[in-house]
């Protein structure tokens, strides 16, 4: 159940992200069950609904081969919808993009969006309130889709609506945007049940929306929360009941857009000192150094700083993405060499044990969140 596991840091996850490769392929992430919207369509519409997925820090891992952790919809320029287990530790929403194209591993550099922070509903436990938000760095490529003020219809049950989502498909497949139809089959104070019809929602699929014929319009009710092992009944978060905690969000990103610094590996990251993520230039984190004091490292990684370029793949360091190009990451507490100051190689990935390991780091700070969707909400069948 969420919570038994304590949630691990950027500098717990170094401890496995030495898999870092220069230039090499990622290996193929681990197996996953076949979860899906079933009977669902491929969806090349419905733009504003995105896949959101890890950015690996290092070099030889590309945003292409991110995996999958759950689903969301842009709700206004900076504001994606989700379900709140899926941002629930601070430290999760520094390593995260969202991605706005129907096949995030074709998607183009503008289509991917980094995510500056991440809120949750304030009373949101395993069952209730599971709904939340990611606060964008930059206005997103696309329109977003309106929350309307429209309460579920008296006469709701026994309707079909329509999910979305990227979860994996009948035929093994994962990573698409695809639809289907489902029937509302019960209504609570803050949730709505549904059962496939002949869609459902299902693993990965999380955070993702629920759409109904309501006033001549299609309106985005619900967000995809938990459901049974078989992928057959689920249960959505009303968003109907949520519109004055989602309006204040809105209202407060309107006002002031979340702004940080940009991204510069010309600057010494040991010296850039910090008490919080906000702190910190986009694609950075504030994380607590040996001698107890915070400083902004790469998403990720522990405290350290940008050494020279990487030359090959025939070194000890991480090797970490700097704009165009692969830099050495090198710790704070660390004197720098003469050689290391020239620059030199990085870890390759057949001595650290394979640049697919990067990734299932990666999902170790994140999965915390993600995990309660695999092992209680959507068992494997």
């Amino acid at each position: 159940m969420r919570g038994l596991h304590p949630r691990p840091g950027p500098a717990a996850v170094l401890l496995l992200l030495v898999a870092g490769a220069c230039g090499v392929p990622p290996a193929p992430s681990p197996r996953m069950e076949r979860r899906a919207i079933t009977g669902g369509v491929l969806e090349p519409g419905s733009p504003a609904v995105v896949a959101i997925v890890p950015v690996s820090p290092l070099c030889g891992e590309p945003d292409e081969a991110s995996p999958l952790l759950c689903t969301g919809t842009l709700v206004a320029p900076r504001v994606v919808l989700t379900a709140a287990h899926c941002v629930e530790s601070p430290d999760v929403s520094q390593v995260l993009s969202v991605v706005f194209s129907p096949e995030p591993s074709r998607a183009l550099p503008s289509e991917r969006v980094r995510v500056l922070e991440g809120r949750l509903h304030p009373a949101f436990n395993a069952v209730e309130n599971d709904i939340g938000v990611l606060i964008l760095a930059e206005d997103a490529p696309v329109a977003p889709v309106p929350l309307a003020e429209v309460s579920l219809p008296a006469d709701v049950v026994g309707r079909t609506l329509r999910v979305v989502g990227f979860g994996l498909d009948d035929e093994g497949g994962r990573g698409s945007r695809r639809s289907g139809t489902a029937r509302v089959t019960a209504v609570g104070a803050g949730t709505f049940s549904i059962e496939a019809s002949p869609g459902m929602s299902c693993g990965g699929d999380s955070g993702g929306p629920l759409f109904l014929e309501a006033e001549g319009a299609e309106r985005l009710v619900g967000v995809t929360s938990y459901g049974d092992p078989a992928c057959t009944r689920g249960t959505n978060m009303r968003v109907d009941v949520q519109a004055a905690f989602l309006q204040a969000i809105l209202d407060d990103v309107a006002r002031a857009p979340p702004t940080r610094p940009l991204f510069d590996a010309s600057v010494d990251a040991c010296m850039a000192r910090c008490q919080g993520h906000t702190d910190c230039p986009v694609g950075m984190a504030c994380v607590t150094r040996t001698d107890g004091e915070k400083s902004c490292a790469v998403a990720g990684l522990e405290a350290g700083r940008f050494g020279a370029d990487c030359t090959g793949a025939d070194g000890d360091r991480l090797c970490v993405k700097a704009g165009g190009v692969c830099r050495s990451w090198l710790p704070c507490d660390e004197p720098v060499s003469e050689d290391e100051e020239r620059g030199g190689g990085c870890a390759v990935s057949g001595r650290r044990g394979g640049s697919g390991m990067a990734f299932a780091a990666l999902l170790a700070l994140v999965g915390r969140a993600v995990r309660p969707l695999i092992r209680r909400r959507w068992r494997a069948r």
